[in-house]
């Protein structure tokens, strides 16, 4: 062979594209692969920085309008993931879930910023009280002010202050912070789960 080190070269620099192109993906941010210039597909929970994996997301790929969800159990931070949220919603990013979608808790809230919000039949989305470690939703009473940022970030996402509160309370009386509920048909239907 001619240039063995060149050969060496390229070889490293083809493996190494093909690791970062793995099942067909573009690009990877934490839970986030880049599908296309508009399409993002989350896959596996969000982390205690996921605001500043999809703030990079959005600065790489400006043009992103379709946010698909795989297997999504929560989130490890919320205030991470609201800030996150913040960004997809002002960004005008629609959310969807395919027939085989899960999302849970923190996941869940997160697909709520959809500016459009469409599922398939068989998706499933589970729900549950939260929990800073110490005490759970549960422990304060209705109206506590612990319960107002769930509330106003739901009104961020499109639902009245009414709407809001009845489907942060439904949320919270779903299943305790160790357990989750998967919510039916009707219970999707009647909290506007969706917008289509």
């Amino acid at each position: 062979m001619k240039h063995p080190i060149k050969f060496l070269i390229i070889s490293m620099l083809l493996i190494f594209f093909i690791a970062c192109s793995k099942n067909g993906y573009e690009d990877r941010y934490g839970p986030f692969y880049i599908e296309n210039d508009t399409s993002v597909f989350m896959d596996g929970d969000m982390s205690n920085n996921v605001d500043n994996k999809f703030e990079n997301l959005i600065e790489d790929y400006p043009n992103i309008t379709l946010m698909t969800f795989g297997n999504c159990p929560g989130s490890r931070n919320d205030e991470s993931m609201i800030r996150a949220a913040n960004l997809l919603r002002n960004n005008g990013i629609n959310t969807h879930l395919h027939a085989s979608s899960i999302i849970e808790s923190g996941a869940v809230d997160f697909y709520l910023a959809g500016n459009q919000r469409t599922r398939e039949a068989g998706s499933k989305i589970g729900v549950h009280a939260w929990s800073d470690g110490n005490k759970s939703s549960a422990d304060y009473p209705v109206g506590h002010a612990e319960h107002q940022l769930y509330i106003e970030y739901y009104t961020f996402c499109g639902f009245t202050v009414e709407e809001a509160e009845k489907l942060y309370y439904f949320i919270n009386n779903s299943a305790t912070p160790d357990d989750i509920y998967y919510m039916t048909e009707e219970e999707i239907e009647e909290y506007q789960i969706t917008t289509f």
